[in-house]
């Protein structure tokens, strides 16, 4: 979420989010303004955790009888299927979203969803004869190619050469688990390649500086889990 609000910001679109690293006063200055007549955010990207909430569910309330929301847009959607592989309850809930306010248009984006999570996601959220869009889930500007590890005289120096042999350009190299994070990320500081690890084991503030620095081009590699999104 932050990521996508600082891009909008630098857009020039008024955009904010609310979550649980936030500092109080920050949240605080949110709130506020969403208080105000005709608040300066027109976007706020929130967790489906916290639209569960009284006081959030008070909050958008308070902003529908002023006329103030337009739409409800749920990325990930297919967390709100029970036939998904990644089911989450506190999505499922967002259906109270339409039995609230249902004049509000709700925008459902998924980039993984088979026919059967389609159908029950339309149905959690009570769309009637809803618009559906859909588009190939091949990506043509994407290069595809298999190493096998086995057949690799050394993988860190074959991937050191093949980063190299790229230029100047970002990466993201995933592993299964933290500790190869780390350990790849040291190999390649180690071959010259700016490179710094990124998982659920580093703390808020770490994690955020090294998206910062790796968007900015302050390093070059990302070397991740699957908590780098």
């Amino acid at each position: 979420m932050e990521n996508q609000v600082k891009m909008l910001k630098e857009s020039g679109i008024s955009a904010d989010f609310l979550s649980s690293t936030q500092l109080p006063h920050i949240k605080e200055k949110i709130h506020e303004d969403l208080n105000h007549g005709k608040p300066s955010i027109r976007l706020l990207y929130v967790t489906p955790e916290l639209v569960a909430t009284s006081g959030f569910k008070e909050k958008l309330t308070m902003l529908h009888k002023r006329g103030l929301l337009n739409l409800f847009a749920i990325d990930e959607a297919h967390c709100i299927s029970t036939w998904g592989h990644d089911f989450r309850s506190s999505y499922r809930k967002l259906s109270s979203l339409r039995n609230h306010f249902p004049d509000v248009p709700i925008l459902a984006l998924t980039a993984t969803a088979v026919p059967k999570v389609q159908k029950d996601v339309i149905q959690s959220l009570c769309l009637q004869q809803p618009l559906i869009l859909r588009t190939s889930f091949n990506r043509p500007n994407i290069y595809y190619e298999v190493r096998y590890k086995d057949l690799l005289r050394d993988v860190y120096s074959d991937l050191s050469n093949l980063l190299k042999s790229s230029g100047n350009v970002c990466a993201i190299v995933y592993c299964l688990e933290r500790s190869t994070c780390d350990t790849l990320s040291n190999h390649l500081l180690k071959a010259g390649i700016s490179s710094a690890a990124y998982h659920a084991g580093l703390n808020n503030k770490l994690r955020t500086t090294v998206l910062d620095d790796w968007l900015s081009t302050k390093i070059q590699v990302v070397v991740a889990t699957v908590a780098f999104g």
